[in-house]
């Protein structure tokens, strides 16, 4: 495949407009942050990107796109601490966030895609026949997506105390699943949660308040069994920090 044609793919094209777009919303953050929190994000996203253009010329791509989809969830992080803030106005942060989601959607399409076996069949990559991925869901832990609604317990919003130190250490280790603690147990949020969930097979709750517009993911584990998950992710090579 030649460059030309990986570029046309719909996922290529719309992660390199994302990057566009980021490098204009980034110009406009304060200057000490323009080379802080603003170089994490467009590090993240042109990793992105180079991750996905590399993943159309390879066989084997499920590495590669898991690879590609970390670099999105920490992109993420990064977007909502911009937003949290004030870097990011809501229109900009409503802008970058659409075109992420459906990045999003189209990489989990993908990932889908690569992981059942069909990819040698439909040309292995998206756009190869027909339209792209862009109607798939991203994949969702079982434990997520089969979780009845939570009664009680505690609810967070984006300025609740514990998603705000959450936020802050995330910012300062963009690539380490970040746990913060509270009482027995140390809990992680957002994408991190998904994550753990998925490596861990532990449950991964929906606690956002009410008055939330989009979910506040997280998990939890006992301080005492701590050490034991710790070991667990950094096999599967993820970074860990514990606040």
């Amino acid at each position: 495949m030649s460059k030309g044609e990986s570029e046309g793919i719909p996922i290529v094209q719309r992660s390199y407009d994302l990057c566009v777009s980021l490098y204009r919303h980034v110009n406009r953050f304060p200057r000490a942050q323009r080379g802080l929190l603003g170089r994490v994000i467009l590090d993240d996203a042109l990793q992105m990107l180079t991750v996905l253009t590399v993943a159309t010329r390879r066989t084997a791509r499920t590495e590669t796109l898991e690879e590609a989809s970390g670099r999105l969830d920490a992109l993420r992080i990064g977007l909502r601490l911009g937003k949290r803030l004030g870097f990011l106005s809501n229109g900009g942060y409503e802008e970058l966030s659409g075109v992420t989601d459906e990045v999003g959607r189209m990489l989990g399409g993908w990932l889908k895609h690569e992981t059942t076996g069909d990819a040698r069949d439909r040309g292995g990559w998206p756009g190869a026949r027909g339209a792209p991925y862009a109607g798939t869901s991203l994949p969702t832990p079982k434990s997520i997506a089969e979780q009845k609604p939570r009664v009680g317990g505690v609810r967070y919003t984006m300025t609740s105390p514990t998603i705000e130190r959450y936020l802050r250490l995330k910012l300062q280790h963009p690539q380490a699943i970040v746990f913060v603690t509270l009482g027995a147990f140390c809990q992680t949020f957002f994408e991190d949660a998904v994550a753990c969930g998925q490596a861990l097979r532990v449950a991964v709750r929906d606690v956002a308040a009410g008055s939330e517009s989009e979910k506040i993911l997280t998990c939890g584990i006992p301080k005492a069994k701590l050490d034991h998950y710790i070991v667990l992710l950094r096999r599967g090579g993820r970074e860990v920090h514990v606040e």
